[in-house]
């Protein structure tokens, strides 16, 4: 059996500019619902995850065809439509970009340290969670990313999975319970000194992860 592999992937946020320039880079359903998007910083994070997709496809799969053509399942998990088994995974925060691949199932967040909204852990997270967080308030965003990251895997909204997640965080970040039935391995890493990542693959066993430098976009 090959083991798990996880590439991340990571780059800048670019500025706003013209879609159309990028028409031949990504199809035009994808470029539609970018169009709809009207929060400009949020217009940009996503263009920029497409292009990044881009970089990466063009890099690993000498044959691919451009436009990539690239939808989302039921649960709006997203795939590209000649590479069902090209696995991705796209995250934003601040004005940092990351993607992870691989040939299973994964998924990734990233969420950079900022202001909490009161109520938000009591919301979403187990009583034990609350309880870690209580002697740990510095892992808010680690035990997040750990969930979103299971979701994002297996392509479940926050709404409706947030809270079938459950996470513990020493010695290492793990699930306590199956979600859904099914367990997934969860591991940190470390895109630069102040930048984490959390990363989650189907099954249990633990993936080999590749950090790649900054890329640098050259579709622009």
């Amino acid at each position: 059996m090959n083991p798990v592999s996880v590439s991340l992937y990571h780059t800048k946020v670019i500025s706003p500019c013209d879609l159309s320039q990028f028409a031949h880079i990504i199809c035009p359903e994808r470029l539609s619902v970018l169009s709809k998007i009207g929060h400009r910083h949020a217009h940009a994070c996503s263009l920029t995850g497409d292009l990044l997709l881009a970089e990466i496809v063009r890099a690993h799969i000498p044959q691919a065809v451009f436009p990539l053509v690239r939808k989302s399942d039921a649960n709006g998990k997203p795939y590209l439509v000649d590479f069902p088994d090209f696995h991705f995974s796209l995250s934003h925060s601040g004005d940092i970009v990351v993607c992870a691949v691989s040939t299973v199932p994964v998924g990734v967040d990233l969420e950079l340290p900022r202001p909490v909204r009161s109520g938000i852990a009591a919301r979403w997270f187990s009583p034990e969670e609350q309880c870690f967080l209580t002697q740990n308030p510095s892992a808010f965003f680690d035990l997040w990313m750990a969930k979103e990251a299971v979701l994002k895997e297996i392509g479940c909204g926050i709404s409706g999975g947030l809270k079938q997640v459950s996470v513990c965080l020493s010695p290492v970040p793990h699930l306590t319970a199956p979600v859904f039935g099914q367990w997934h391995t969860l591991s940190r890493a470390q895109l630069a000194s102040d930048i984490a990542v959390m990363v989650s693959t189907l099954g249990t066993d633990i993936p080999a992860i590749a950090i790649h430098p900054t890329r640098e976009l050259s579709f622009l």
